[in-house]
């Protein structure tokens, strides 16, 4: 299947988890590279991941991938049950992962964004794509 005969939701999705992880690595190679960074190296590693992640799974979603598919799925849950918990107040960042975003607007958007993901993606003709 071409990218063009791909549901326009599927591809994007894929787009935005490219544009997410290609960002995030840039900006976060950016701030090391000119003495910015601020991050704990612990922290650091682990927006990298994510970021690398992200990128990963979007280009697996454009490829039809299975796993990449699953994966994201599961983690787009983990999200949205973590930033619930966040709003809770049962679960509590410590600060390092933090923007200049207000957090209160960020894990809204995210919660709205991972939930539309997750809808979409669970749509019989969607699932179908991936094999399920």
């Amino acid at each position: 299947m071409k990218l063009k005969e791909l549901p326009k939701g599927v591809a994007t999705f894929s787009f935005i988890e490219i544009a997410i992880g290609i960002i995030t690595i840039a900006t976060l190679s950016s701030s090391v590279v000119f003495g910015l960074n601020t991050k704990p190296l612990n922290v650091l590693a682990f927006v990298y991941i994510t970021s690398l992640l992200s990128l990963l799974l979007g280009i697996g979603l454009l490829y039809r991938n299975r796993q990449a598919y699953e994966l994201l799925l599961f983690l787009a849950g983990v999200v949205i049950l973590t930033k619930i918990l966040m709003f809770s107040k049962i679960i509590h960042l410590n600060g390092a992962l933090e923007t200049i975003i207000p957090s209160t607007f960020k894990n809204s958007i995210s919660i709205i964004y991972h939930g539309v993901l997750w809808l979409y993606l669970r749509q019989k003709g969607i699932k179908a794509l991936y094999g399920k």
